[in-house]
């Protein structure tokens, strides 16, 4: 059987196995990179991704070095739109040939003038959080670019004071594929970077969700931990990997067709050694469109 994985979505032949599908259309701005996931295995013949325009591109006839659309390495039918130009606005397809006709799987991609990028909607706080420490800058993603991955700098328990999660890292991803950045905003002094957890490649964080550690008459540490879940896998928590004193706090969700795309935390600067140190007290996360 022919198996084709990419990520952009359309209805196919029930004998096609595909995985990491686009669940919505993709908006771009003009002048950024589209990557067209697409592998194809099994008995085929040819492979390549029908454009908008009605003529079929073949990753193995490109030339690596050009200026506008290149084979996507590591993916045999994966082709990268290196700027994406009004033209390319459309149904994009990747097509497998084989001996009884054609599979195909493909999806919606709409192009928007810089201008028209809407920016910041709403910003969204955890219901739960400590009382210490000051609010640092916040830090936003470049246009329509969004957090679809967390690092939490946290510091694993001690026989001292303690002060758990201190700070979070966030990558951002534009919706053609292109990772951009990474953004942050305060961060306490102690801890480690764990590992990141990252959303499904093109999805983003849609909600967070505090492990919080309330006032109490010994060490506070106040925020320990963190989850999120991803745009269109909200069944999918992901941990951040702190640490386990508090309680979990409520969700809080950005509004409907809309993902993280900036940050801003609040910590308590170290007090010294005699006093009770806190790091990460807050989280606000901010939320832009991902369709307009």
């Amino acid at each position: 059987p022919i198996v084709i994985t990419l990520l952009l979505s359309a209805a196919v032949s029930a004998d096609v196995n595909i995985s990491s599908v686009i669940t919505a259309p993709r908006t771009l701005l003009v002048g950024e990179a589209l990557y067209l996931f697409c592998q194809v295995d099994g008995n085929y013949n040819t492979c390549g991704w029908e454009s908008p325009l009605n003529h079929t591109i073949y990753p193995d006839e490109l030339d690596p070095d050009a200026d506008d659309i290149v084979p996507f390495p590591g993916f045999n039918c994966g082709i990268i739109v290196l700027r994406v130009k009004e033209e390319h606005e459309g149904h994009w397809a990747c097509v497998a040939t084989t001996d009884e006709g054609f599979e195909y799987k493909g999806g919606d991609i709409f192009v928007r003038p810089v201008a028209s990028w809407p920016g910041v909607i709403a910003n969204v706080s955890s219901p739960l959080f400590g009382k210490w420490g000051v609010w640092g800058e916040a830090q936003l993603c470049p246009p329509n670019s969004f957090a679809d991955s967390i690092t939490l700098k946290s510091e694993a328990p001690t026989t001292g004071d303690n002060t758990a999660a201190n700070g979070l890292i966030l990558p951002c991803r534009q919706q053609g594929g292109e990772l951009r950045t990474s953004i942050s905003s305060t961060v306490g002094d102690f801890g480690t970077w764990r590992e990141p957890v990252t959303c499904p490649i093109p999805e983003y964080i849609h909600k967070f969700q505090l492990r919080v550690e309330t006032e109490n008459a010994f060490d506070d540490t106040a925020v320990n931990d963190i989850k999120v879940t991803c745009t269109h896998y909200p069944e999918d928590v992901l941990d951040g990997g702190g640490e386990t004193w508090g309680v979990w706090g409520d969700w809080a969700s950005c509004p409907d067709d809309s993902a993280v795309c900036g940050i801003q935390t609040k910590v308590e600067p170290y007090l010294g050694v005699v006093d009770d140190d806190t790091a990460l007290n807050d989280v606000r996360l901010f939320c832009c469109n991902t369709v307009w």
